[in-house]
Formats: C-alpha cells, sequence, structure tokens
C-alpha cells in the first residue's frame, strides 16, 4: 500500500461529501495504490452515512475522543508507507496528487511535509483578509503528510493535548536530527470550515485557546496566551475606572489599548496591505478576548480530552 489517507470526522455533515469527492478526483489517474480511512469521532449527525456511501472508504466510529487520538487510531489501523492526515473540511487540489505521486514513488521514509491551507475561490471577508494572510512555518494537521516510520519514529500525535497538536508534532519533527521537515507549496488544499463571520470566528479561537492553559507550563510558553491574559486583565482594569468614575483616566486607557492592538496586528500582518492591516486591527481584537476567554473554558473541561 503506498498511501493511507486517514481523516478524523466530528460532526462534518456539511463538509465530508466534498473531502472525499476531493481525495478520490485527485488520486483517480495517479499511479499509486491508496486507502481512505475516516474516523467518526462520536458524530451525531450524518457524517458516517455520507462517508459511507464512497465505495472504497473505510469508515471507523470511535467514542468521542481528542483529534490527537482520533488521528493515531487512524495510523494504527492504516497499511500505507505514506500517512496523508486530513482533515474532513479540507478539499484537495489537483496538484496535491501530483506532489503525492511524486513523494509515493521516491522511497522516502523519514519525512514530514504538507503545507497551510487556502481559501476559497470566494472567500467572505473574514478568510480574505485574516486567514489567507496567515504565514505559519508549521503544518496544518488537516494537510500533513508524514512517511509510515517517521510518524512512529515522532511518537504520533500527542493524546493529552485538546489543541495544538500539530504544531507540537512538527516541532518534535524539527527537533529530530533524522527527520526531514519540509513545507511544500506544492500541497495545495482548501478549507473550507474557516469561520466566515465575528461569531464563528470567536468560537473557533475560544476553542483553539484552551490547549495554551492545559497547564502553568503550557501558558508561560504560549506568546499569545500572555498577550490573550493582556488583553483581559486591560479590560478588568478599564471596567474599574469606569465604575468608579475616573472617566479621564478610562479614555486614556482606551485609546492606548487601541493603538497597541493596532501595532499588535501591524507587526503580525506586517507584509499584508494596508486594507488587510485595518481589518485584521479589528479581527485581532476579537481574536485575543476569544483567547483569554478560553481560559476559563480550560479550568471548565479540565477533566475532559477532548
Amino acid at each position: 500500500m503506498d498511501l493511507s489517507v486517514i481523516i478524523p470526522a466530528f460532526n462534518e455533515e456539511d463538509y465530508v461529501g466534498q473531502c472525499l469527492s476531493s481525495v478520490k478526483e485527485v488520486l483517480a489517474e495517479r499511479d499509486i495504490v491508496y486507502e481512505i480511512l475516516l474516523l467518526d469521532n462520536g458524530s451525531c449527525d450524518r457524517t458516517s452515512q455520507i462517508a459511507s456511501s464512497f465505495s472504497g472508504t473505510s469508515v471507523f466510529n470511535i467514542s468521542r475522543t481528542s483529534v490527537s487520538q482520533a488521528r493515531n487510531f487512524g495510523a494504527q489501523k492504516a497499511k500505507g508507507r505514506v500517512f496523508a492526515f486530513i482533515d474532513a473540511d479540507v478539499v484537495l487540489k489537483n496538484v496535491w496528487g501530483e506532489s503525492i505521486e511524486t513523494l509515493c514513488k521516491s522511497g522516502k521514509r523519514l519525512f514530514v511535509t504538507g503545507y497551510q491551507y487556502g481559501v476559497r475561490d470566494e472567500p467572505s471577508w473574514i478568510e480574505k483578509y485574516w486567514f489567507s494572510n496567515l504565514k505559519s512555518n508549521h503544518i496544518s494537521g488537516g494537510n500533513l503528510i508524514v512517511g509510515r516510520e517517521a510518524f512512529f519514529k515522532i511518537g504520533g500525535f500527542d493524546p493529552g493535548l485538546k489543541t495544538g497538536e500539530d504544531v507540537d508534532f512538527c516541532n518534535r519533527a524539527k527537533n529530530n536530527p533524522q527527520i526531514n521537515f519540509e513545507l511544500n507549496p506544492k500541497l495545495k488544499s482548501v478549507h473550507l470550515g474557516y469561520p466566515k463571520n465575528i461569531k464563528n470566528f470567536m468560537k473557533r479561537e475560544y476553542w483553539h485557546g484552551e490547549g495554551d492553559f492545559r497547564s502553568f507550563q503550557s501558558f508561560c510558553k504560549s506568546k499569545i496566551a500572555l498577550v490573550a491574559i493582556g488583553y483581559g486583565l486591560a479590560h478588568l482594569i478599564m471596567l474599574g475606572l469606569l465604575i468608579r468614575g475616573e472617566y479621564a483616566e478610562f479614555l486614556v486607557l482606551v485609546i492606548l489599548f487601541i493603538l497597541f492592538n493596532i501595532v499588535i496586528s501591524s507587526v503580525r500582518f506586517k507584509k499584508s496591505p494596508k486594507i488587510a492591516i485595518f481589518y485584521n486591527s479589528i479581527l485581532n481584537y476579537f481574536y485575543f478576548m476569544a483567547r483569554f476567554f478560553s481560559l476559563f473554558k480550560a479550568v471548565k473541561n479540565r477533566a475532559k480530552n477532548y
């Protein structure tokens, strides 16, 4: 078996059909033997039924757990020499299939590759300005390709992580001198599940931020979590000034906070057009506030593994 496509899914009935269709389309004419494994991670919608309608797709229904454990479960079941971890709300472009065929035929074993997601052809304003301008030197777990031998040498995904498991996996790969870690822009994919309004944008970051507060050590290592706490504390101080009637001090602090937020956005998106920095300064505020509130989510859900 050349390739195992491993797809974890939780309540993805809106996208899983498009994901599976794209996998089959990009691999249809390739000179490789492949399998598709879909891990239904405790869905309560029609994810399993839709996936089962695609011939050649092996569907495994597992009890609700972390995406790390779902991916590790898939890896244990997989037979391929190359693992392609694809999220159920991701679709693949044709050039992805070409690159995978070349990789499978290369005989490489100790490697990790992939690339960050693209956005839809008709993106929402959040996709256009925020997600299309985000740059990262790690590979998202929803488009991550790894040699079978490398995966087990790295140790798989950390089952104790609810979020950020892909960053952790990539960091361990980079720190292993035997592993060739390389971004490949030809492994193009599109993320259909990006939030299209501020409410869902905040929900996404509220969930992602939980991993940064799983322990005091992880909190101290996360620059984003530290800044998020600063945002939250600034709001508490502003609220205190307002309650005490210290309006001049309150106004000064509000202005300083706005300027600080603009500076953070400008640094984060320094290579983006000015219009993107303007819109992203607004989104940046909601981003860090959602990350701040994820502290309380982490405390509430500390006993859960998902």
